[in-house]
C-alpha cells in the first residue's frame, strides 16, 4: 500500500495535513485504509489521453464516499475546509469504486482539482489522477501481471503493469482512499462540495503497459464515464451577498405612513481577495431602490455601482456598504406587507453573487371615527310652536385613509328612524373625509319655555367590520308670547240722591292672549273685598284666547250730597306658562245732595217750668249738627244764667237722617215763669256737614200760670 499527498500550500495547508493524519490513523483503526496508487496531479482525461474522449460507456463508476457502519462518510477533512467559495480543501476519502462489467484493466481515477471552470467535469483542466493498486490479492487485482508480456520482472525491460484491475463479482466494488486538494465549488447550490470525476479503463487485449496514474487513460474514446455533478459530504459556504433588511418602523396604524428601511451589503463571496461591484439593488414591492419618486420612495441614500471588498478577509477594509430608503406604506389594517431587497454583483473572476433579504411592517387596525353634527333652523319658535328644519352632517374623520364606513343607520330619539324621512337615508357608504348631509322637517311644539332638545345617532361599521357610532344634538326653544287681560267695571245706576242707595256694579274680564290660556283666579273689589261668591260671581275661571267672562253685585253705596263713590276692581290670573297677570277697572257713583229739613216744640209746665227741648233731623239725607240752642226769653238754654235756673242742654248734638235711632235730641231746662200766659220761643241753629245753609226750627211753649 503506498500513500500519496496531494501538492500543499501555505501553512494552514501544512497544519491540516498533521490534523489529518492523526484522523486518518482513527480511521485505520476501523479497518485499514488502502490508498490509490501513485496519485498524480496532472491535466485530465483528454491532456493525458491525447486524444479527444466521448465516455459513453458506464462499466466503471464511482457510487459515493464510502460510509462507516454507523453510516457516516469514510471522509477525513486535513485542513480548515471550504471557508468560502473559492476555496481549497485537502481531504482523505474512501470512494466505492463499482464495475458492471465481468473484468476491466488498468482503472484510471481522474478527479477535478480546479474547480471546473470549462464546465466539462474531468474531461479538460486540472485533474488528481490515480489507479487502483494492483496487490495484494486480496482486496486488489492484477489482471496482467500474469498475461501481458511483461509479467513479473522478467520483460524485456523488467517493468511490472502496476496499474490496478477489476472483475466481477470477486473484486467488486473496490474501495480506493484519495488524497485530494481541491478548488471549493457548489455550482448545484446543495451546500456540498462539487467534485467532477472521470473513470476510465482497457479490456483484455488492450494491455499496454501502465506503471503510473498517466497511463491509465481509456482504452478508446468511449472507454470512460464521467460525472459532472459528483457531490463529497464536504459543506461548501454559499458565494453570496450577505443582506440585512431592517424597517423601522415595524408597525404602522392604517392607513400607513413612511418607514425606513435599512440595507447592509456584506461581500461573503468567493474569494478573499476579491472584492464585488454590486451592480443593482431592487426591491420585489418597491423595485430600484437607487431612485425615489416612484413606486412609493419617498427618499433613499442607496446608490450603485458600489465596490465592497471581501468580508473581514480585508483586514481595515470597508466590507459592508450600507443605505436606506423611506418609502410610504399604505394598506388596510391586519396587512402584513413583507418585501424583500436582492443585492447582485460580479466579482474579479466574473462570479455573479447575490443575496436577499427580507423586512416585513405591520399595518394595525385604527379604530373608525364619526363626526356628527346636528343643527336646527329656526332655533326658536313661537309658542305654541311649528315647523323646524333638522340638518344632520356625518363625516367619516377615520384617521385611515383606506376606511370607508357604511352607515348602517340614523336614528334620532325622538323622531325615530331618519331613513326615508326628509332626504335622509341609510346604508350609504362614507368614504374617508368625505361628509353625508341630509335634512328632515318636523313640527316642534310646546308652551313657552319648554325646548326640545332631540339627539340623532350615526352608527356603522368600517370595512374591517369596526363598529362606530357617533351623535349629536340639536336644541329648539318655545319662545313666550306675552299674555293680558283686561277688566271692566260699570255701575248701574251711576248717580243715587243722599244719603245713597243701591247700585249694582258689572265686571268684565277678557283674555287678550293670542295663544295662552289664563285662569283668573282672584276678582277683588277695594270697597267689597274679595267678589268671589258675591252677587254671580264665582271663581275660579278659565279663559282661552279671547274669552271673557261677566258677573254683577247689587250693593248700597252711600254718601254726602255732592261726592262720588269710586271703586276700584283688580283681577289677577296667571296664564299656562305660568305668568302672572294683572287687570285693574273702576266705576264711580255721584251722590247728588238733599237740602236739610229740622223741627223743634217747647212746652212750658208750671212756674218754675220744665222746658223740654226736641231737636229732630226729619231729612233722611245726611246727619245733622245741632250747634245752638236759644230761647227768646232765657237766651242759650245751655248756660245756667237769667231766669234759667237749670239746664241739661248741651250743643252741639249730631241727629241722625230720619226714621233712624239718634235722629232727635231731646234735653229741658227749668226757667222761672212769672206771667200767667208765659209763651217762650227755643231756636235751635242746625246744621249739614256739607256746607250747606243753617237751619233754625223753632217752638214755642205757652205757660198759663193760674
Amino acid at each position: 500500500m503506498q500513500s500519496v499527498n496531494a501538492k500543499l500550500s501555505g501553512t494552514r495547508k501544512e497544519r491540516g495535513k498533521v490534523s489529518g493524519m492523526a484522523a486518518l490513523a482513527a480511521a485505520m483503526l476501523m479497518g485499514s485504509p488502502v490508498f490509490a496508487q501513485d496519485l498524480v496531479e496532472a491535466g485530465c482525461m483528454e491532456e493525458t489521453a491525447g486524444f479527444s474522449v466521448q465516455c459513453s460507456a458506464n462499466d466503471i463508476q464511482i457510487a459515493g464516499v464510502a460510509t462507516n457502519p454507523d453510516g457516516t462518510p469514510q471522509l477525513e477533512i486535513l485542513d480548515d475546509g471550504c471557508a468560502y467559495q473559492g476555496d481549497t480543501v485537502e481531504f482523505t476519502a474512501t470512494f466505492e469504486l463499482v464495475s458492471s462489467a465481468k473484468e476491466r484493466h488498468d482503472i484510471g481515477i481522474y478527479f477535478v482539482t480546479d474547480g471546473d471552470p470549462q464546465g466539462d467535469g474531468a474531461i479538460s483542466g486540472s485533474c488528481a489522477i490515480s489507479t487502483l493498486p494492483f496487490q495484494p490479492d486480496p482486496p486488489w487485482l492484477d489482471l496482467d501481471g500474469t498475461n501481458d508480456p511483461f509479467p513479473g520482472t522478467s520483460g524485456p525491460s523488467g517493468v511490472q503493469d502496476t496499474c490496478g484491475d477489476i472483475d466481477k463479482p470477486g473484486h467488486n466494488p473496490l474501495y480506493p482512499t484519495i488524497t485530494i486538494t481541491a478548488v471549493c465549488v457548489d455550482p448545484d447550490a446543495d451546500g456540498k462540495l462539487n467534485l467532477p470525476y472521470c473513470t476510465s479503463w482497457r479490456q483484455a487485449g488492450a494491455n499496454e503497459l501502465c506503471v503510473t496514474p498517466t497511463d491509465a487513460f481509456p482504452g478508446s474514446p468511449s472507454k470512460c464515464k464521467c460525472d459532472e455533478g459528483f457531490n463529497v459530504p464536504i459543506d461548501v459556504p454559499p458565494a453570496e451577498l450577505l443582506v440585512s433588511k431592517t424597517a423601522s418602523p415595524t408597525t404602522l396604524t392604517e392607513p400607513g405612513g413612511a418607514v425606513t428601511f435599512s440595507i447592509a451589503v456584506t461581500n461573503v463571496g468567493i474569494d478573499p481577495s476579491n472584492s464585488v461591484v454590486m451592480d443593482t439593488l431592487t426591491d420585489d414591492i418597491y423595485g430600484d431602490i437607487t431612485m425615489a419618486g416612484h413606486d412609493g420612495i419617498i427618499s433613499t441614500t442607496c446608490a450603485t455601482p458600489q465596490t465592497i471588498p471581501a468580508d473581514d478577509r480585508n483586514p481595515g477594509g470597508v466590507d459592508t456598504y450600507s443605505c436606506q430608503f423611506t418609502a410610504q406604506i399604505n394598506a388596510n389594517a391586519n396587512t402584513v406587507e413583507t418585501d424583500t431587497v436582492t443585492a447582485s454583483g460580479v466579482d474579479n473572476n466574473g462570479y455573479t453573487l447575490a443575496g436577499q433579504d427580507s423586512a416585513s411592517v405591520t399595518i394595525l387596525d385604527s379604530p373608525p371615527a364619526l363626526e356628527v353634527v346636528k343643527t336646527a333652523s329656526p332655533t326658536q319658535l313661537l309658542e305654541p310652536g311649528g315647523p323646524v328644519t333638522f340638518t344632520v352632517s356625518v363625516k367619516n374623520t377615520s384617521p385611515a385613509s383606506s376606511d370607508p364606513i357604511t352607515l348602517g343607520s340614523l336614528v334620532d330619539n325622538i323622531h325615530g328612524d331618519l331613513n326615508g324621512q326628509g332626504d335622509c337615508q341609510s346604508g350609504l357608504v362614507i368614504a374617508p373625509g368625505q361628509e353625508y348631509l341630509c335634512s328632515f322637517t318636523t313640527n316642534v311644539m310646546g308652551n313657552a319655555g319648554k325646548s326640545e332638545t332631540d339627539t340623532v345617532t350615526a352608527s356603522g361599521a368600517d370595512d374591517e367590520g369596526n363598529m362606530v357610532s357617533a351623535s349629536d344634538s340639536a336644541t329648539v326653544l318655545i319662545v313666550n308670547v306675552p299674555s293680558e287681560i283686561s277688566v271692566t267695571k260699570t255701575a248701574d245706576p251711576e248717580q243715587v240722591d243722599e244719603p245713597g242707595g243701591n247700585v249694582t256694579y258689572t265686571y268684565t274680564v277678557t283674555n287678550l292672549s293670542t295663544v295662552d290660556a289664563v285662569t283668573i283666579e282672584n276678582l277683588d273689589d277695594d270697597k267689597l273685598g274679595d267678589l268671589n261668591g258675591l252677587g254671580d260671581c264665582a271663581l275660579t275661571q278659565i279663559l282661552y284666547s279671547s274669552q271673557s267672562f261677566t258677573c254683577s253685585v247689587t250693593t248700597f253705596v252711600s254718601g254726602n250730597g255732592n261726592t262720588s263713590v269710586t271703586n276700584v276692581v283688580l283681577a289677577l290670573g296667571v296664564d299656562d306658562d305660568g305668568q302672572v297677570l294683572s287687570a285693574m277697572s273702576d266705576a264711580t257713583v255721584d251722590i247728588i245732595n238733599a237740602p236739610p229739613a229740622a223741627a223743634l216744640t217747647k212746652t212750658a209746665t208750671r212756674a218754675l217750668v220744665t222746658f223740654d227741648v226736641t231737636v229732630t233731623n226729619t231729612s233722611d239725607a245726611e246727619v245733622l249738627t245741632v250747634t245752638a240752642l236759644v230761647d227768646d226769653m232765657f237766651g242759650d238754654v245751655t248756660v245756667v244764667q237769667g231766669d234759667l235756673y237749670n239746664t241739661t242742654c248741651v250743643t252741639p248734638q249730631e241727629l241722625q237722617p230720619a226714621a233712624q235711632p239718634g235722629d232727635s235730641y231731646t234735653c229741658s231746662f227749668e226757667a222761672w215763669v212769672n206771667s200767667a200766659t208765659h209763651t217762650n220761643t227755643v231756636t235751635a241753629t242746625v246744621v249739614d256737614d256739607d256746607g250747606s245753609a243753617p237751619v233754625s226750627p223753632s217752638d214755642s211753649a205757652t205757660v198759663t200760670l193760674q
